[in-house]
């Protein structure tokens, strides 16, 4: 009878001075002990040897249990199958004595030592789930909340201390007795916590908690949500995001201004756009997201264990779940911004649209305007005096303007601000445009004036084009999308902060690219939409570059390759310049130079070649399915049975009486005569087919014998210097060697005298040509498995007016 192996978990236990439990120091150190957990023995028995081990003058060990010595959570019988290996653990009370003792400092008169011992020991505590039950059972909650209406006086934000306030909310959301709406003077609480942040009554060093409990309120949506999201206002939250405050009083301002977004009507997003237009808070913002590129990942200080509200569970906070909360704060903004002008069509008589389309023309085709040097106050000053009685009647200035705007690229010459009445994109696009014509004025000439020069077919069309890319921002900037609070959002959002007017300048560098895209491609006007997908490649993979995580991984990569393989990175002094690299490189990603130059280096050309890696790598795998190969199976023997008659025409002539074969030293053709004979020049050796026993391929002489399936005749490389030859051994073991010129004719001779002679072709060309020949096969009976019927058109082609000159034929 086989014995069932027992697993073990290996856990070290100290001593915590720190941890008040009523035990007298002892006469001798209390040494951290090793101890194996066996699944079958009670935790008692291990916490009663502990305590006879340290000598605690306590008899039943019940009063005591081990606690993680990072969160601070209860050992139980229930959860100790989760303890991992390694784990360190401290002696603590049981949590049903620590909410005893706790309760015991809460209902004394004794206020001077709720922060230094009660609170402080409920602030760790209250993470577990155990104990957070325990003490609201207890009623531990009705002693905690009279502290924050002590003495019956409102707002006084004295008692509102950092552990009171974490206390509460560690206990609140770790449990499921109780909610936020079934507490005793909750109301009176908020109002107090929203007053005092609002006007900035909370100390700095407990604002962080006030906004944890305001923050958890909205995300459990308790009742009192609608009044926190109604009352708390935006400009308050964003001046608690400046980087005087920590990280984690920036993280819950954020949080609590991004699900007020989600949460609130549009009153509140639209406060949330004039609050962030405002030039302090934006500098304030940019300030902020400049000191968290420039911090280290890694250091101290940068993060912090806190409780996460919607898994329920404490996690660890780092300027990655800050970066997260900026992005979708962003999100918003960019929403608020450009998602009316997206989905707004212009009005064909408002004069504002008109007077921009009227400037893009004169500022393209004007001569005294290219001639001269004007700003763009003089070009806003010219657009809000241009006169909308252009409709002028004389046929030859309107063919004049008409043939202008199909040069800019407007496919209706009557009345072009039709072209921008496409939803998505609308007005935006046009506004783009316009900036791209005040504030890049010459690449805008430019642009024009190097298509003008081509055919219609030629032109990369600048209106068409610019409405496309103005679609391609929005979806790349899911402008339009409503923002999840819960999903990864890219780091290149940051950009906004970092540059001002970053999507108008993406706009026209992107323009830019298109351009040049069109140019590379030679592309024509049917070609649109393929030149719009390279392009929108192009951008994707160029905004995906500008990460905080690919930065930091491409330096270290080339540091420790420029390093030698023997030397560690270990000194402080090596560290120090590590660190100063990554920050330099990190900073040189969050600019618009750094985003054009990625733009230029995913051109066409690597667009393509990606392109084709990934197709090649979706055939491999599915060349590489069971059911694929089942079917190459299947199809080897009818590809086989083809490759042989192939090889019998092309390399191989059997005489009359099929008895015999010539053989050539060099691969020539066969032809074949009416009379079913066939002839070749070279062929000088008679061989009989019975009197062949074995073949044998030869490479430097140095290689010789009959080539196994496990050992095959590699292929050499091109321009070989290898000398190869084909050995023929008949039964009287005659040989006769045949010199080849390469491998490929080595493996031809080989391949044919196994052919005649019933073997396998075990050649390198032979496995690949049959491979790609079964790839082939596969794919073509996938296609028609997939593929709907093509049915033919019914009626008659169309007949060219222009045929070419027919030819007579040449008598050869």
């Amino acid at each position: 009878m086989s014995r069932t192996s027992i697993i073990k978990t290996k856990i070290g236990v100290h001593w915590k001075n720190s941890v008040a439990i009523g035990v007298s120091s002892p006469s001798s150190p209390r040494h951290p002990k090793l101890i194996e957990l066996d699944p079958n023995i009670p935790l008692n028995d291990y916490i009663s040897k502990i305590c006879d081990d340290w000598k605690i003058p306590r008899s039943n060990s019940i009063h005591f249990a081990l606690r993680y010595d990072d969160t601070h959570k209860f050992v139980t019988e229930q959860n100790r199958s989760q303890i991992p290996t390694g784990q360190v653990f401290y002696l603590s009370l049981s949590h049903e004595d620590e909410v005893q003792d706790i309760i015991k400092y809460l209902s004394s008169n004794d206020y001077h030592r709720y922060d230094s011992i009660a609170l402080e020991r409920l602030k760790l505590a209250g993470e577990d789930e155990t104990f957070a039950l325990e003490f609201v059972e207890q009623k531990g909650l009705d002693y905690l909340l009279k502290l924050f209406i002590h003495d019956e006086k409102s707002n006084n934000y004295e008692n509102f201390t950092s552990n009171l306030l974490r206390s509460l909310h560690n206990i609140m959301i770790n449990q499921q007795a109780i909610n936020w709406d079934n507490l005793q003077s909750i109301d009176t609480i908020i109002d107090q916590l929203i007053s005092g942040i609002n006007y900035s009554k909370v100390p700095r060093s407990h604002s962080s908690s006030a906004m944890m409990i305001l923050y958890s309120i909205i995300n459990h949506e308790s009742k009192y949500s609608t009044k926190i999201i109604q009352t708390l206002e935006i400009t308050h939250l964003l001046v608690y995001c400046s980087k005087q405050h920590d990280m984690e009083t920036q993280y819950y301002a954020l949080a609590l201004i991004n699900i007020i977004m989600s949460k609130g009507n549009q009153i509140l997003r639209s406060s949330l756009l004039t609050a962030m237009s405002n030039t302090v808070v934006a500098i304030r913002l940019r300030e902020l997201v400049q000191s968290i590129i420039n911090s280290d990942e890694h250091s101290n200080n940068d993060s912090f264990t806190s409780l996460d509200t919607i898994t329920l569970s404490t996690r660890h906070l780092s300027r990655s779940s800050l970066i997260q909360q900026l992005c979708l704060l962003q999100r918003f903004y960019l929403n608020e911004l450009y998602t009316d002008a997206m989905n707004t069509l212009p009005d064909r008589y408002d004069t504002k649209y008109r007077d921009m389309i009227s400037e893009l023309r004169r500022s393209a085709f004007d001569t005294d305007l290219l001639l001269s040097e004007q700003s763009c106050q003089d070009l806003n000053a010219r657009v809000s005096s241009v006169s909308m009685n252009e409709t002028i009647t004389n046929p030859r200035r309107v063919e004049a303007l008409q043939r202008d705007y199909e040069r800019l690229g407007f496919q209706d010459l009557r009345e072009p601000i039709k072209d921008f009445q496409i939803i998505p994109s609308g007005i935006l696009s046009l506004q783009n445009l316009f900036y791209f014509c005040i504030h890049q004025k010459n690449d805008f000439i430019r642009f024009v004036l190097e298509n003008s020069c081509k055919t219609l077919q030629q032109q990369c069309p600048l209106v068409k084009s610019a409405i496309e890319i103005t679609q391609i921002l929005c979806t790349l900037f899911s402008i339009g999308v409503e923002p999840n609070r819960h999903q990864i959002h890219k780091d290149y959002f940051l950009l906004f902060y970092i540059i001002s007017s970053f999507f108008e300048q993406a706009f026209v560098r992107c323009l830019l690219l298109f351009n040049k895209t069109w140019k590379e491609m030679r592309a024509c006007d049917v070609d649109f939409q393929v030149v719009s997908s390279v392009v929108y490649q192009q951008i994707s993979q160029s905004l995906d570059d500008i990460s905080l995580t690919n930065s930091s991984t491409i330096i270290l990569n080339k540091t420790l390759t420029s390093s030698s393989t023997n030397q560690i990175i270990s000194s402080p002094i090596n560290k120090s310049i590590l660190n100063t690299s990554l920050t330099s490189v990190t900073l040189q990603r969050f600019t618009f130079d750094y985003f054009s130059e990625r733009l230029n280096t995913n051109n066409y050309k690597d667009i393509c070649k990606r392109r084709d890696e990934k197709e090649l790598k979706r055939e491999e795998t599915i060349m590489k399915l069971p059911i694929v190969e089942t079917l190459k199976e299947r199809l080897r023997p009818h590809v086989e049975s083809l490759t042989r008659q192939a090889h019998r025409l092309m390399y191989w002539q059997l005489l009359d009486n099929e008895k015999h074969v010539q053989c050539s030293e060099s691969s020539t053709s066969t032809t074949i005569k009416e009379n079913n004979s066939s002839s070749t020049s070279l062929t000088r050796t008679m061989i009989s087919i019975e009197n062949i026993k074995d073949v044998q391929c030869n490479i430097d002489q140095s290689r010789s014998g009959s080539f196994t399936n496990q050992e095959r005749v590699p292929k050499l490389p091109r321009h070989s210097n290898a000398h190869t030859s084909v050995t023929i051994i008949l039964q009287n073991d005659t040989t006769y060697t045949l010199l080849c010129e390469n491998d490929y004719d080595m493996s031809c001779w080989s391949d044919g005298y196994n052919i005649l002679l019933h073997k396998e072709m075990d050649s390198f060309y032979t496995r690949e040509d049959m491979e790609s020949l079964l790839n082939l096969l596969c794919q073509l009976q996938i296609l028609e498995l997939d593929s709907p019927l093509i049915t033919l058109p019914q009626y008659q082609l169309s007949v060219p007016s222009r045929l070419p000159p027919i030819r007579p034929l040449s008598s050869t």
